[in-house]
């Protein structure tokens, strides 16, 4: 199972439902009623099969618990789930929104203009030229991009909103890489996702002079959006996949409480029967 930050989910449950009440709200009324209709189809099926029917007195009133610890578990699992799944519902609506503030605290006063943009590619430039200058074969690794940018660029400042702020913080480096992605790839028809020659990035950088700092704008959002969005979609799957793998287990303890012991008692009912039959 991947790994799960705990502390992030639950403050950013939390940001959802005080930013979402009523979103939550939905998800979690439309996942509570499905789960009590589960619990009595459930029920309805155990009670076919006399799975709560047991032949000692005591034995029989303690099975009946059962009933009522469907019904709360299936409550209490649904209304997870409805948590978590409209808290990933809502953020995705969110998503660009989120990542227009990542942008601003992060790049947004580099290329705010024409002479921020420049200075911003003409730095980029003269890193990459003093690697093709030691050898002019090497491919440009766009993880030196990366590092360039980190090391003269850092974070402006944090952003006002939680869920942006814990993403840059929880995914710094991978930020850095979708901003100079986003960067390479605001050129239309361009679509960098490996190692350049120095003579593509040339190129490149040539065209990004010219090109409008909204354009950029727009293509680094759009990268930074994709990344929340994985990152939403990775969590809220492990965490529905959990829940949901708890639920079949629990789920499953009257079943083999039962097939147990209807083997003992056929078990018992069969020694009877040889000891009679002597």
């Amino acid at each position: 199972m991947q790994y799960l930050d705990w502390d992030s989910i639950y403050s950013a449950v939390l940001y959802i439902i005080k930013s979402y009440p009523l979103a939550i709200l939905l998800y979690c009324t439309g996942c509570f009623i499905a789960g009590l209709l589960i619990s009595l189809l459930l029920t309805r099926i155990m009670r076919k099969y006399k799975a709560f029917s047991r032949e000692p007195k005591y034995y029989n009133w303690l099975v009946k618990l059962y009933i009522p610890a469907i019904f709360i578990i299936n409550s209490i699992i649904s209304l997870q789930l409805g948590l978590f799944w409209g808290s990933y519902e809502a953020l995705k609506k969110d998503s660009l929104s989120i990542s227009s503030q990542v942008y601003t605290s992060s790049v947004g006063s580099v290329f705010k203009d024409q002479d921020a943009k420049a200075e911003f590619i003409g730095g980029v430039r003269a890193v990459v030229s003093e690697v093709h200058r030691n050898n002019e074969n090497t491919k440009i690794k766009v993880t030196d991009l990366v590092r360039a940018y980190d090391t003269k660029y850092g974070m402006v400042n944090q952003p006002k909103n939680r869920m942006a702020s814990w993403l840059i913080n929880q995914y710094g480096d991978r930020i850095n890489t979708m901003v100079v992605y986003g960067l390479l790839n605001s050129i239309p028809d361009v679509q960098v996702t490996g190692d350049l020659s120095y003579r593509e990035f040339d190129k490149i950088t040539k065209q990004l002079l010219v090109l409008d700092p909204d354009d950029i704008e727009k293509s680094i959002i759009e990268k930074l959006q994709n990344l929340l969005l994985m990152v939403l979609k990775s969590q809220f799957k492990t965490l529905a996949g959990g829940l949901l793998m708890v639920w079949a287990i629990l789920m499953m303890i009257p079943w083999l409480e039962f097939w147990i012991y209807k083997y003992l008692m056929k078990k018992t009912t069969n020694r009877n029967n040889q000891i009679k039959n002597r």
